[in-house]
């Protein structure tokens, strides 16, 4: 019987892949967790009416940022709390994304490179915006961090949305001198340049991992090299409002690179899945062993404690007040509390308000099921 699910497919095969790869204990961590989602390992609850007739039982989430099957409502929280703080005027989508020689860098010190991508986006955002001939004003920013291609390839980017004007220091909301916001050939070097400053100093301080057989002065060399390269900063085209977009990134900030329905057709050895593809823009297909599986997609799980969503300018937490008053003069209301979604409420906003089979009357959840094991 062919599995169509993450879980299952953990579930199945994770004993015979970890024979054959290594991986760090965080990872080891979330493949336990991914693999029980929704079993009995993670206990759950029955479901009752008033008049005490049973209506199923209901295992527990692992609720893991990577999980494909579970991070619906998180995912849904997530959107609303970040299109509840948006502003209501035009966005731009910028892509900053690493090029490809740096990526073995990338695998030995992915959380030092990941702060430094960050760090070499939003200094270079803040530098253009700052800047009279722009904008000069401060802006609101959303930077996310994906770090695979559509077929689970290393590809580290990170997408930025932007206000289309910002707030100046006379608390007064001003537009861009151009409809273009800020120029891509310029972005792209300052950007550039200020990641490559960060990783060569980090070099001589000794601060990288290096792979395996690298010597200093070849990584200095190769630095240098894409120093003299045009690196890919894609600016999309400007968007009247930042709903679609930040919709778009929900997908990913929760619940990972993979979706269920990805998965085609298995057997004892291989996985067929799909994916969109950016080079032909048709739906292709990838065959490949579960272990190579795990390991593309164990590299996009994200780091302990560490958020792949960052806000800058007018979207940090601290700049409540000034967003507030960049809010009033574009016709908005104040940031509203922050909103925590349960399933009930949720699936009744769906229109969907689950009833006993036996007598018609709304169903709640009831008692809990023990654990079989415990997951840590």
């Amino acid at each position: 019987m062919e599995t169509k699910t993450l879980q299952g497919l953990l579930e199945q095969h994770l004993p015979k892949v970890r024979e054959h790869i290594k991986l760090p204990v965080y990872q080891h961590k979330a493949l336990d967790r991914l693999s029980v989602c929704r079993t009995q390992a993670l206990g759950g609850h029955t479901q009752y009416c008033p008049n005490g007739h049973v209506n199923g039982i209901w295992y527990n989430s692992c609720k893991h940022r990577a999980c494909p099957q579970c991070q619906g409502l998180a995912s849904e929280e997530w959107l609303r709390n970040t299109q509840s703080i948006l502003l209501n005027c035009p966005h731009h989508h910028v892509i900053f994304t690493i090029p490809e020689a740096l990526n073995k860098l990338w695998q030995y010190n992915r959380e030092f490179m990941t702060g430094v991508l960050f760090k070499a986006v939003q200094e270079t955002l803040r530098e253009f915006a700052n800047d009279p001939k722009y904008l000069g004003a401060t802006p609101g920013i959303l930077s996310v961090l994906h770090t695979w291609g559509r077929n689970l390839s290393l590809h580290p980017h990170i997408h930025v949305l932007i206000s289309h004007g910002g707030l100046d220091a006379k608390g007064q909301w001003v537009e861009p001198k151009k409809g273009s916001l800020f120029p891509q050939k310029p972005v792209m070097m300052v950007f550039r340049g200020k990641l490559l400053a960060t990783l060569k100093k980090a070099l001589e301080q000794e601060k990288l991992v290096l792979p395996k057989g690298e010597m200093t002065h070849k990584v200095k060399a190769m630095l240098n090299q894409q120093g003299r390269k045009d690196w890919v900063v894609h600016f999309c085209k400007r968007y009247d409002h930042a709903r679609g977009v930040a919709k778009y990134l929900a997908r990913y900030v929760k619940g990972g690179p993979f979706r269920n329905q990805q998965i085609k057709s298995t057997n004892e050895s291989h996985l067929t899945f799909s994916y969109q593809s950016h080079q032909t823009g048709r739906k292709e297909k990838l065959t490949i062993s579960y272990e190579a599986f795990v390991q593309r997609f164990m590299q996009h799980i994200p780091l302990p404690r560490k958020q792949s969503t960052r806000y800058s300018g007018l979207y940090t937490s601290v700049q409540r007040e000034k967003l507030n008053v960049a809010r009033k003069q574009l016709r908005q209301k104040p940031v509203p509390k922050r909103l925590e979604l349960d399933w009930s409420s949720y699936l009744e906003e769906k229109g969907f308000r689950p009833a006993c089979s036996t007598c018609g009357l709304p169903i709640y959840h009831g008692e809990a099921i023990e654990k079989l094991k415990q997951i840590h």
